[in-house]
């Protein structure tokens, strides 16, 4: 009976534990909704792992594509600031990025040079601008801003150049081509002239769609320059996409176009990357698509470190809560053990309630006891619902990523726990055991406020553990309680009474 007892003052605590767990973790989603968590700290990751940390280059690059771009909240309304998506998948990450660098491979096979001046222009005008700012009465700093806009205007008269020189060549194939149709050898220059074009006009859409991606980075709220970034990209791949077709060497392309990225690791591991999949795919039609594979297997690596920094400002979100929570409801352990210890009925009422949300749990139903060290048989052929890693590739992460139990619904507590009178909360009452003392100088009055912080202490490290910890284990204690034998009932196990002689 004893054994009884401690069990089921077990059970009433760990059910109080369940319940304000279940209210911070509303509370956390809440708040890492309302300041879009998830979306920030996947974007930190995809930052981290394509090295662009002003959001100018590949990251920036990634996120406006339309394959990561049209799963972003409020992608089809221009008049809203679009929303960070929560979740990216391993497939959609490599196809985007592979699409990206076949087309940065075209462009730096023809343009690369003229291209890769464009933008060290751009980012030595950028720099000067920023010291300028901070010193605004240097006329050195404002000369130095004079000069690097001139060569940016420079570098980008170069490609115009070329364009304009590119599409002469174009218009004078198309007249001879149609002077002559049947020539085929007219045709085939005119193709090439047009394909030449397309080129170019590939490397200039490029190079606006990073000065587009490098002033939004300046005025993230401003949805007409994220938008302008989004399309001048789209246009740009939209050339080089043909162009990267017809390569014959599909992987080879990408790593002319991974040779021009800044230094740094992300070109380090791609180009390792690279080698990897000519080591283990000698057939080159084969090599873009093993290459992807690679792609994915680099991007899981890399979120689950991400869901690792969600799961740790969880946890101190969490503690925090469970601080306020703990505090303001007065759920003192060591009130809590007193109480359900002496009160029968309240103890009675705890338990019910525990085993109603255990057994209402979908999904979940615990096997019997192991007897003879064997493990147990499953209850049911119903399998738990399988854990997601919220900013990471999976759609939501959890402070409990990789966890594998599951929690009750926070509704399906609470409405289990409305009739039920919780020893939780502050009394004026000096009769009631939650009776607030006014502080004075006493030993009375220290020794309560020991014990007092001690209880508060202890639930606020119980709470923070999260409510899938408290589910799992209040599962297996009221399991635990319902395999053993009833009072006053014999053991089945046990052998009958020797007869007296």
């Amino acid at each position: 009976m004893f054994g009884s007892n401690i069990l089921e003052v077990a059970i009433g605590i760990i059910f109080i534990y369940l319940l304000l767990s279940l209210i911070c973790t509303a509370l956390n989603e809440g708040i890492a909704s309302l300041f879009d968590k998830r979306g920030k700290n996947l974007l930190e990751g995809i930052k981290n792992l394509l090295n662009d940390p002003k959001f100018t280059g590949l990251a920036q690059q990634v996120y406006n594509h339309g394959l990561i771009g049209g799963i972003s909240q409020y992608a089809s309304n221009p008049g809203e600031r679009t929303r960070l998506p929560s979740y990216m998948s391993p497939t959609s990450f490599s196809l985007a990025l592979l699409d990206i660098l076949a087309a940065r491979g075209v462009l730096a096979s023809k343009y690369g040079d003229l291209l890769a001046n464009a933008e060290s222009a751009d980012d030595a005008y950028e720099e000067a601008q920023e010291a300028a700012a901070g010193t605004p009465n240097d006329p050195r700093l404002a000369q130095a801003v004079d000069q690097a806009k001139a060569v940016r205007e420079q570098a980008r008269t170069a490609l115009e150049t070329v364009v304009a020189q590119a599409k002469a060549a174009y218009d004078q194939a198309v007249q001879a081509a149609d002077a002559a149709p049947g020539d085929a050898n007219l045709a085939k220059l005119a193709v090439e002239a047009r394909n030449t074009a397309n080129g170019i006009n590939a490397a200039v859409k490029m190079l606006d769609a990073r000065r587009a991606a490098v002033a939004s980075a300046k005025n993230p709220k401003e949805v007409k320059l994220l938008l302008a970034a989004g399309t001048t990209l789209k246009e740009a791949l939209a050339f080089a996409r043909d162009l990267a077709a017809g390569n014959p060497d599909p992987l080879g392309n990408i790593q002319e176009g991974l040779k021009k990225l800044p230094e740094g690791h992300t070109k380090e591991t791609l180009l390792v990357l690279v080698d990897k999949t000519r080591r283990e795919v000698t057939a080159i039609e084969h090599q873009a698509e093993a290459f992807r594979e690679n792609l994915e297997g680099w991007f899981n690596s890399a979120m689950e470190r991400v869901g690792g920094w969600y799961k740790r400002w969880t946890q101190r979100i969490l503690l925090w809560l469970a601080a306020f929570l703990v505090i303001a409801s007065n759920a003192d352990t060591v009130m809590l053990v007193k109480r359900i210890s002496n009160d029968n009925v309240l103890r009675a009422s705890l338990v019910a309630a525990a085993a109603d949300v255990v057994k209402a749990q979908p999904g979940v139903q615990y096997a019997a006891p192991s007897r003879e060290g064997t493990e147990p048989a499953p209850a049911s052929k119903e399998k738990a619902p399988e854990p997601v890693t919220e900013g990471t590739a999976t759609p939501a992460a959890t402070p409990y990523a990789g966890d594998r139990r599951s929690t009750p619904d926070l509704q399906l507590v609470l409405d289990t726990a409305a009739n039920l009178e919780l020893p939780i909360g502050w009394s004026l009452n000096p009769g009631d055991p939650g009776y607030f003392r006014s502080p004075k100088l006493s030993l009375e009055y220290a020794g309560w406020a020991f014990y007092k912080l001690f209880g508060l202490l202890i639930s606020v490290l119980a709470v923070s553990l999260g409510a899938p910890f408290w589910f799992d284990l209040l599962s297996k204690v009221v399991n635990l309680r319902s395999a053993g034998t009833p009072p006053g009932e014999t053991s089945k196990s046990a052998g009958k009474p020797a007869a007296r002689r």
